[in-house]
């Protein structure tokens, strides 16, 4: 039995790891999505960051690879305030978001308020997520970041993921996928409406002409689309399936990973 336990302590000093929110954090962010994607149950696509809009950037412009729509995430390494606040509403208006993900060090009570106010009283096509960031460490070890969801639509997203064929809280990604073995590494990856062929790599993006991408990117270039539903666009050519298919064969014959 184990018996010396090392004491979790949470780093309070964000700035210590991300000095500068848009030349150290947004990148790093931007680099680690799918770290914020798990705890959101989304699989989310970097298209952008210090995106414009107008005379103004908000720090990533993405999107939920399941389903090709819009999302902008802000960041803020201290406490909430009006002045980030009122640029997410003018950062979803100028993008035409449906999700807006403010990740920051600290919410104030009034501006969970506002944002649950805004989720109860906006439309289903739009919902907003408040999210805490938080460090900790063990001893000497290694810093390890931590989200925490603050704030979220009642109804999950406002059934942002209503057109998918899966009904779930979080559906697996690609490389899920590669991990149950339904696809595999060097398999070929075809564009349902170009026809268009690349190769699927280890960590789930695909090696194409241009170098390796996401999936989400490639199936945006290759359909001149701004945005594409990923897993219904690639079809998986040694079973002639969408990876859409693949997964939900495979969920149904194992509702443990559902």
């Amino acid at each position: 039995m184990i018996t010396n336990l090392g004491k979790l302590e949470e780093v309070q000093d964000l700035r210590s790891v991300w000095p500068n929110e848009a030349k150290d954090f947004t990148p790093w962010l931007s680099s680690n999505i799918g770290r914020l994607g798990e705890t959101l149950g989304i699989d989310i696509d970097v298209e952008e960051t210090e995106s414009a809009v107008g005379d103004f950037n908000v720090d990533i412009f993405a999107v939920d690879a399941d389903t090709g729509k819009k999302i902008i995430i802000e960041n803020q390494l201290e406490a909430t305030d009006h002045d980030h606040l009122g640029k997410l509403i003018t950062y979803a208006s100028g993008k035409a978001a449906d999700l807006v993900i403010w990740v920051v060090k600290k919410a104030r009570d009034e501006h969970k308020a506002a944002i649950e106010w805004l989720n109860n009283h906006t439309t289903e096509d739009i919902g907003f997520i408040l999210c805490e960031i938080k460090l900790y460490r063990i001893g000497d070890s290694a810093i390890a970041p931590s989200f925490v969801v603050i704030e979220k639509p009642n109804d999950w997203a406002k059934e942002m993921k209503q057109q998918a064929s899966i009904v779930r809280a979080k559906l697996p990604r690609i490389t899920d996928m590669l991990g149950w073995g339904v696809v595999k590494v060097g398999d070929s990856i075809i564009c349902n409406y170009t026809d268009e062929e690349v190769a699927l790599l280890a960590n789930g993006h695909v090696q194409t002409n241009e170098g390796e991408m996401s999936l989400q990117q490639w199936l945006r270039n290759a359909t001149g689309w701004p945005s594409v539903q990923t897993y219904v666009f690639a079809i998986h050519k040694e079973t002639g399936k969408t990876l859409q298919q693949l997964r939900k064969d495979y969920m149904d014959q194992h509702p443990e990973v559902s």
